[in-house]
């Protein structure tokens, strides 16, 4: 299917400025399906209009996940308390995100630590596996390495990857892999990062598509997932 004929959703933060979110909700063409929304980064700082977008887009009934920003080089196990403080009792209907795209020096080894520390911590946390959000070349440059191959445990977890046009209009996937992640994994594509604006202050917007029927999304929204077996 074509992106233009996959369910559609946007990913939000506070660059998008104050957000009406029943206009969201009204958006008639597309209709947007699922939304992201960021709540932290690191250990320390929380999303200042994350609690609103939180509370809002339950409001207005569009599936949510909330993303957290990891620091590579920082303790992964006190970051991943810190997002579940963010988010609290509420965890969304859609899995928790881990955003990688930050290297901050850290050496493909110690990134890939890194990010199964957080991914397994989370499964223990709350007995749901994460969405690992990136891009190719930056899991492939940053986290696998050049010179290594891919770790088995890639294909445990659903991938969300960004593959944009210059030009700004929706890419219209599938978006590029990684090394070793297989393509029925990704279930997001994020297609492009100047979007017309949609109920937000800001001049654009992420766009995304589900990469699989509506019906696909509607079952995945809140579903329980054990937990991976350590590869």
């Amino acid at each position: 299917m074509a992106s233009a004929d996959l369910p559609f959703g946007i990913d939000v933060s506070s660059w998008q400025g104050a957000i009406n979110w029943d206009v969201v909700a009204a958006h008639p063409d597309p209709k947007v399906e699922f939304v992201a929304i960021r709540a932290a980064v690191s250990w320390g700082y929380k999303d200042p209009r994350f609690d609103f977008n939180w509370a809002e887009s339950r409001r207005v009934g569009i599936p949510r996940t909330a993303y957290h920003v990891l620091y590579p080089a920082e303790d992964p196990i006190r970051q991943m308390n810190h997002f579940l403080n963010c988010v609290g009792g509420d965890l969304g209907e859609l899995p928790l995100t881990i955003d990688v795209e930050l290297s901050h020096g850290v050496s493909p080894s110690a990134y890939q630590t890194c990010l199964l520390t957080v991914l397994q911590y989370l499964v223990t946390r709350i007995q749901r596996r994460a969405i690992i959000y990136s891009r190719a070349s930056f899991i492939d440059n940053y986290v696998t390495g050049s010179d290594n191959t891919p770790p088995g445990w890639y294909n445990l977890y659903d991938w969300w990857l960004a593959h944009f046009l210059l030009s700004g209009v929706e890419h219209p996937g599938p978006p590029a892999l990684p090394r070793g992640v297989s393509r029925g994994r990704v279930i997001m594509h994020q297609t492009s990062d100047r979007g017309a604006p949609i109920g937000v202050e800001s001049t654009g917007l992420d766009y995304n598509r589900w990469q699989f029927p509506l019906a696909h999304l509607n079952h995945y929204s809140g579903l329980s997932i054990p937990p991976p077996e350590t590869p």
